[in-house]
């Protein structure tokens, strides 16, 4: 494996990224506070950062392919390396004492986590606050997607680390370069914000938080500008409008090209989008049901909105809120808690298990029970027609297996460095690796991980990366054998 060359490779990643720190400069001009000084020395710093690896880790004859090995370590550097230089904002403006605070943040911000290590929100500057709901604007479609589609010479073998970066288990490639369909991908990103920036406009919002909000809500993400989410609107079309938003950037991005070039019927004709539409509705009257018969609430509109709003919210994974969820009845936490595992579509910009999989595992165990009845039966498991081979299967079940664990080694790390209550350790591992963010009790909706010690705030920024790059692309790195020749 080419060492020198991945850290080459690393290296403009880092220059191009010091280079998007230039952009919340630019909003700062617009909203002049004291903040512009703290992204002009960022953007500095990582430039020469990006710069100096480039000119360290030269090699006389770069390949004109990344095999698999170098992609896994790539991707890994990349998030890493913008997860750390992203926190230089935080620490030089001052929002944070500790650089494991402002690491923590950044972490949160570009894995579209949503997570805070912030206790109040609303008293940072417009540039600052620009700069965390950009991050997972930029996070939520991919940041080496976004580097291939600018700088498609910067990144050899983009197909490779696209492939790595892209969330699901599928990457469907519909132009004959990689390059153009990451650009394609990213336009209709582009346009989506923008039209939901326009909306939000219109019900009232500033054109700041319109376009702040915009950025978090397709990226899945959940950063606010308000300290009170989107419950500070108490806005009936805005919470509308976001739920309806927040469930478009749970579907495959591949799919939102298809239905505006043409071709709605490839949308609704694909089972993973049924199958998430229906969890959705099913969740939903199910927690609103819930809230009207416990009197949480008057009217079952009301519950329904509010049940709807929180139930999109969690299963795309992007941790908006408009209450406080975890003072609802213990049926809907648990609902809430289950939903957390989900992940809406394949090729979306949500976090966790995703839709495709849960399909696979539930048809899994559908053959396995009646292979109990009809033990010689052959009986593939189909998705959409097509089959799914046996090795997939496999790796798809050791998946979620491998997610399970790692889920109860982070809540049960949590719990020995830090004295809080299991549901907060476990909903904190789970919220760090489904990329949700809000968990229950002392890191609910209401509250932040402040309070959490460093060492624990650097194992969930780690947990969080590895949630986004789903798993495998980080642990593979732990392998002895993965650095033997």
């Amino acid at each position: 494996m080419n060492v020198k060359f991945c850290f080459q490779v690393t290296g403009k990643f880092v220059m191009y990224l010091g280079l998007l720190m230039l952009v919340p400069a630019v909003c700062t001009l617009f909203y002049p506070e004291d903040d512009l000084f703290a992204f002009l020395i960022s953007a500095l710093v990582t430039s020469i950062a990006g710069l100096t690896l480039i000119f360290i880790c030269r090699i006389p004859e770069a390949p004109t392919e990344i095999r698999r090995r170098e992609g896994f370590l790539i991707a890994a550097l990349c998030w890493v390396f913008a997860s750390v230089f992203g926190a230089i904002p935080y620490y030089i403006y001052g929002v944070f004492a500790s650089p494991v605070d402002a690491l923590f943040e950044s972490t949160a911000g570009f894995t579209t986590t949503g997570a805070t290590a912030l206790v109040s929100i609303e008293w940072l500057p417009k540039g600052i606050l620009f700069w965390r709901n950009f991050t997972q604007w930029l996070g939520g479609m991919g940041i080496i997607v976004l580097g291939i589609a600018i700088f498609p010479r910067l990144f050899v073998g983009g197909a490779q680390l696209m492939g790595l970066e892209t969330t699901g288990p599928t990457t469907e490639k519909f132009a004959p370069k990689i390059a153009e369909t990451a650009k394609k991908l990213w336009i209709v990103y582009i346009a989506l914000t923008g039209v939901l920036t326009v909306l939000l406009i219109f019900g009232g919002m500033s054109f700041f938080d319109a376009l702040t909000h915009s950025f978090s809500t397709l990226s899945t993400g959940g950063f606010s500008c308000r300290d009170a989410s989107i419950g500070a609107y108490d806005s009936v079309y805005i919470q509308g409008l976001i739920t309806f938003f927040m469930f478009l950037g749970g579907t495959s991005f591949v799919l939102h090209f298809y239905f505006f070039t043409g071709k709605p019927g490839r949308l609704f004709r694909n089972s993973e989008f049924r199958f998430y539409f229906f969890f959705v509705i099913a969740a939903t009257m199910f927690i609103a049901l819930e809230l009207i018969q416990t009197g949480v609430y008057g009217t079952f509109s009301e519950s329904l909105r509010y049940a709807s709003f929180q139930v999109v919210s969690i299963i795309t994974t992007t941790g908006f809120t408009t209450t406080d969820f975890d003072a609802w009845p213990a049926f809907v936490k648990w609902v809430i808690f289950m939903l957390m595992f989900f992940g809406a579509c394949a090729g979306s910009t949500s976090g966790s298990v995703k839709g495709l999989r849960i399909m696979v595992l539930f048809k899994k165990a559908h053959r396995e029970i009646r292979r109990l009845v009809y033990p010689n039966v052959v009986s593939p498991i189909t998705i959409e027609g097509k089959s799914i081979s046996e090795k997939a299967v496999s790796s798809i079940t050791s998946f979620f297996i491998l997610y399970i664990f790692l889920c109860g080694f982070v809540a049960l790390v949590v719990l020995m460095l830090e004295d809080i209550s299991l549901e907060s350790a476990v909903s904190a591992a789970v919220a760090s690796i489904t990329n949700v963010g809000p968990a229950f009790d002392e890191v609910g909706p209401t509250s932040h991980y402040s309070h959490l010690g460093s060492l624990t705030k650097i194992i969930l920024s780690l947990t969080m990366i590895i949630g986004r790059l789903e798993l495998y692309t980080i642990l593979v790195l732990l392998m002895p054998s993965f650095w033997k020749r």
